[in-house]
């Protein structure tokens, strides 16, 4: 799949999260994606205001360096507002998101007021929702995760296309010796370069020391797993970090006694530095006891190796990784689409706990819902009933009555020795809970507060939007038909689909000005204000079960 169709796969399923229409752009202002969720206000913005001469958003043109998180810019009339976001890869912000267009109640009648002297932005603005602060600080977070995960994406497709120019022509070349992604094969690899040779080594850099992680050769075995003395030459910086060194009688040389006290006395020592983007991250080390002097290719062909080697295996971590990114926000997709048919809130949170095991970050999850003045534990994997229960008071002391799990942000907490990703969700007063993650990995942390949020988001969405239904948790399609005239079912029939007004119009043939009348009576017939309640009372299972 091309960086632009998962994208665009991205950008439509957090439109349709957050309700907002959506863009990504690159610096000078040119789409890398379609529109996503067009209403008819950003469709004045991006497409009526452009021709008349304003460009919507050019980050060229702005003072963007210093944005590191999104931002309300303003847009179109005077007080509404637009959602920007810049998208890192790699450290530098390459492209942004654009979402739009937002009212907040503070200034809705500024822009009404504004709206007044042109018929054309009037008409639009009156149909507009108005958000509240609260609202518009949980959709400027969404936005923050979409743009974690299109920076990945990216980066993760650059790196695959740096991959596949710099290792194909390899491959070719090195047909004849196939590696395997693991670092034994590698040694072997090497070791059949030059048949003399009766000992390979591979150093792994780490943070807190270097390791032996994989040895070839009778009495090389006998050194994995163990820590390379600080002294060893690989180790200090060298004039040519980045280029193979040679070494003769190196048994001779103090600085290899950690050769030497393992019983191995190399009479020549050749170390492949392991290169990935600039960085050291480990030797691939060759030596002979019996052989003063390596083979003559042994030098350029090892070194070649060994850097096809390490690109093979980040190539496959990268891929990897890409593909686990697809995998969760599809399963992200799915869950949303089976919280839709649940009716019970503690069963949709029962849920959101069993696809956080799934996504495999630590030993537990841990959830605690607070529903008036009943709360609920609900946990898997390796977390005693002792140590939820202590959880559950705690969240309870620190969240008190929900207030402040409304704009909390996802935090990383104890649970007695382990760290957890705790990410608060909001539903209304007095029904709210936390989701907390237990993360193995430090790495892994910001990876899991995109997703684990999410989850939340995903799951407080579906519980809101139960309380739209009837008593009995089901609205009846044959209710709703007898209220409503059938052109009006049809008009319900793609608002649901989330058509534009623009769009409803071209598919039934009729003006936007009548598509609107009718929108107007569909809500004050099933009394409700705006899309979103529409489809939350409508599309849970009326809208599955007419297909």
């Amino acid at each position: 799949m091309a960086i632009r169709e998962l994208l665009q796969y991205v950008q439509d399923a957090y439109a349709a999260l957050t309700q907002l229409s959506m863009i990504i752009v690159d610096d000078d202002g040119n789409p890398v994606t379609k529109v996503s969720n067009l209403t008819e206000l950003a469709e004045l913005v991006l497409f009526v205001a452009q021709k008349e001469g304003t460009t919507f958003f050019c980050p060229r043109e702005l003072s963007i360096e210093s944005w590191q998180r999104p931002i309300l810019a303003p847009v179109g009339c005077l007080g509404m507002k637009s959602i920007l976001a810049p998208i890192f890869v790699e450290g530098k912000a390459e492209y942004w998101v654009w979402s739009g267009v937002l009212i907040e109640e503070e200034t809705k009648w500024l822009v009404r007021e504004q709206s007044m002297v042109d018929d054309k932005w009037a008409a639009v603005i009156a149909q507009a929702a108005v958000l509240p602060a609260g609202a518009v600080e949980a959709k400027l977070r969404d936005i923050e995760r979409m743009a974690a995960i299109c920076g990945e994406l990216i980066r993760g497709e650059r790196c695959k296309q740096r991959y596949h120019a710099y290792g194909k022509p390899l491959e070719a070349a090195l047909a004849d010796h196939p590696l395997a992604y693991d670092a034994g094969r590698l040694l072997a690899r090497l070791q059949e370069l030059d048949p003399r040779l009766d000992v390979a080594l591979y150093i792994e850099r780490r943070p807190q020391a270097c390791v032996v992680v994989a040895a070839n050769g009778e009495k090389a075995e006998r050194l994995k797993g163990r820590t390379i003395d600080p002294l060893f030459p690989p180790l200090v910086a060298w004039d040519e970090p980045f280029h193979p060194i040679y070494f003769q009688e190196a048994a001779l040389d103090p600085r290899f006694s950690f050769f030497v006290r393992h019983d191995i006395r190399p009479k020549m020592l050749i170390a492949y530095p392991a290169v990935y983007e600039q960085t050291l991250e480990g030797w691939a080390v060759v030596a002979s006891e019996t052989a003063l002097s390596p083979a003559e290719e042994l030098l350029p062909l090892g070194h070649m190796l060994v850097q096809h080697w390490l690109l093979l295996t980040r190539c496959a971590e990268a891929s990897a990784k890409t593909d686990r990114h697809l995998m969760r926000l599809s399963m992200l997709m799915e869950i949303g689409r089976a919280m839709r048919v649940v009716q019970n809130e503690e069963e949709i949170v029962r849920m959101m706990v069993e696809f956080a095991v799934d996504l495999a970050y630590g030993e537990f999850v841990c959830a605690v819902w607070c529903c008036d003045d009943r709360t609920t534990v609900i946990h898997e994997g390796a977390l005693t009933a002792s140590a939820a229960s202590g959880y559950r008071e705690e969240v309870r002391r620190r969240y008190g009555r929900g207030e402040k799990a409304k704009n909390q942000a996802p935090t990383l907490v104890p649970i007695g020795d382990k760290t957890v990703m705790e990410v608060p969700f909001f539903v209304r007063d007095r029904h709210y809970g936390v989701l907390a993650v237990h993360i193995r990995q430090p790495a892994e942390a910001k990876e899991a507060e995109v997703y684990i949020a999410a989850l939340a988001a995903i799951g407080a969405l579906m519980m809101q939007g139960a309380v739209y239904q009837d008593d009995e948790g089901i609205i009846d399609i044959d209710m709703l038909s007898e209220q409503l005239t059938a052109r009006e079912m049809d008009v319900l029939e793609l608002l649901i689909q989330g058509c534009s007004n623009r769009e409803i119009s071209e598919r039934l043939f009729i003006s936007v000005h009548t598509v609107k009348n009718h929108i107007t009576n569909i809500f004050q017939k099933i009394g409700v204000n705006d899309r979103s309640q529409l489809i939350a009372l409508v599309y849970q299972l009326n809208h599955r079960r007419r297909r």
